[in-house]
């Protein structure tokens, strides 16, 4: 199995908290730019993070919102699988949601995958009067509650449904999703109720960044898991920042400039991310997809001048 490369559309700026990258503003031309030349050169995937806040760079800087983003990105793309990392599940009601995920699967010819996550930027919430749950097991049980709502209004002619937080009554909804029975269906997160959610009802688990090692363990514990329910299939995703250089020595020291005296951040971004030459970063995919991922998500900065790399020193030797 060979992994698919993705990459993190960049509707805000940067990856790494309070450091400055050199990433351009993220207006939408920027972002349709962006994502042009990334299929251009053969990535197979946009991921667009779902924040009403720029979560890395402070609350009054420039954030896109992600799912008219996707919507438009969909538009312009002819080949990339769509997702979102990840739909918060407090932003939107699941019917709704369900309805506007049918009709981006229809924008997009079938390329939209729906992914959705337990949401943990309260900031976001309260500048929004988006309703927070303090408790995370109840965000996690409210998104349960959530696909198997989307779930019936996908593939049920008619839904009815009475739960701890949500009443459906005689729910229609028209046209069905194009892909059957329904788009993939996958959840981010990694905290024990979050991968007993994974287990139970996703098509796909995207992890946080690991190293190999963590992430050789995270695919075990949820093969296992998958084995005591009877279901097979899952796929995996695991994103990382990118810093390729010509040598090691060059990335190590962009990556010790970038982060300047924090000494754990650098010792996070060397185990953790996609540092180094280019057959470095390789070799690093090579082994994510030994392991049994299916999808690996670049998250380049600056984006365009990363993408450009990516085409001349990368994509030729994965």
């Amino acid at each position: 199995m060979k992994a698919r490369v993705g990459i993190y559309v960049p509707i805000y700026k940067g990856w790494v908290r309070e450091v400055d990258e050199g990433e351009n503003d993220p207006t939408f031309q920027y972002v349709a730019e962006t994502t042009a030349k990334a299929e251009e050169v053969g990535i197979d995937s946009i991921w667009v993070a779902d924040h009403l806040l720029n979560p890395q760079k402070g609350e009054r800087e420039k954030s896109l919102e992600a799912w008219t983003t996707l919507t438009a990105l969909a538009v312009i793309t002819k080949r990339m699988e769509l997702f979102h990392t990840t739909l918060c599940q407090g932003f939107r009601h699941p019917a709704v949601l369900a309805k506007m995920c049918a009709t981006l699967d229809e924008i997009s010819d079938g390329r939209f995958r729906f992914a959705l996550g337990a949401g943990w930027f309260k900031r976001e919430f309260q500048s929004y009067g988006v309703p927070w749950d303090e408790d995370h097991d109840t965000r996690i049980d409210r998104a349960r509650e959530q696909i198997e709502i989307i779930k019936s209004l996908w593939t049920q002619p008619t839904t009815n449904l009475k739960g701890q937080f949500y009443e459906i009554i005689d729910g229609i909804l028209e046209p069905k999703p194009l892909q059957k029975p329904h788009p993939p269906i996958w959840w981010g997160g990694q905290s024990e109720k979050s991968r007993q959610l994974a287990a139970d009802l996703a098509d796909g688990w995207l992890m946080e960044h690991s190293t190999l090692e963590e992430a050789e363990e995270k695919v075990r514990d949820m093969t296992k898991r998958l084995q005591a329910r009877g279901r097979t299939g899952m796929k995996y995703a695991i994103p990382g920042r990118v810093y390729m250089e010509r040598t090691e020595e060059d990335a190590k020291k962009r990556v010790e400039k970038l982060v300047g005296g924090n000494a754990s951040l650098l010792k996070e971004i060397l185990a953790r991310d996609f540092v180094g030459r280019p057959e470095t970063i390789a070799e690093r995919i090579h082994r994510l997809s030994e392991i049994g991922f299916d999808y690996v998500i670049l998250q380049p900065s600056p984006a365009l001048k990363t993408l450009a790399k990516i085409e001349e020193e990368l994509i030729p030797i994965l």
